[in-house]
């Protein structure tokens, strides 16, 4: 008897345990899909890889939202010209202890990344604000790329004083370094919102 009721308690648990659901390793499909998107929407943008490898941990929150699509595309760049702006920060600091003769070049580049950052936070207001201001949504957008073209132009006049300039070899590189990543990531921003936004 006791023998009977194990076996019918071993029947019970068994039956029971085939119908809890497995765990499964692959992510919701509409969240598969999120990425899609954004993969998609990358392949349009100047570096592919990069612009994926930057977004697409945020595509459960970009959906396949242009708009939100291009906002984080821009927080992104807004912590790159951060980032940029202190190793140029930083290096100007040695020059001067140094009393180098690179001092007003890294000066000028430092000034270039801090409009940079100033353009990309007057883009990213105005990219959250589409609907405000008592102007309309396209003449907002089309402000919005004017203010990441802008910054591109800086990024690309610090790199060309570098080139011209007397600067060794080692804070060149640094510097080269920092303003290229960001640069690319511009040039990103600015090609999702060309292809995705329409302006």
């Amino acid at each position: 008897m006791l023998r009977l009721v194990i076996l019918s308690l071993t029947l019970i648990v068994l039956i029971n345990s085939s119908n809890i659901p497995g765990t499964t390793a692959t992510p919701p499909a509409k969240y598969q899909n999120y990425k899609t998107y954004v993969k998609t929407a990358c392949n349009s943008a100047t570096y592919p890889t990069m612009c994926y490898n930057s977004l697409s941990s945020y595509s459960s929150t970009i959906k396949s939202d242009p708009i939100k699509l291009c906002i984080t595309s821009l927080n992104i760049n807004l912590k790159s010209a951060k980032k940029a702006s202190s190793v140029v920060s930083s290096l100007l600091k040695k020059a001067k202890a140094a009393s180098s003769p690179e001092v007003p070049i890294l000066k000028d580049c430092l000034e270039e990344m801090k409009d940079t950052v100033d353009e990309l936070k007057q883009a990213t207001a105005e990219m959250k604000n589409l609907n405000g201001g008592g102007i309309s949504k396209e003449e907002h957008l089309r402000n919005v790329k004017t203010w990441v073209s802008s910054a591109l132009t800086d990024e690309s006049t610090c790199t060309d004083e570098l080139e011209e300039g007397e600067v060794n070899a080692d804070t060149k590189k640094k510097v080269k370094r920092a303003v290229s990543e960001l640069s690319w990531t511009t040039s990103n921003t600015l090609a999702l919102m060309t292809n995705y936004l329409g302006y």
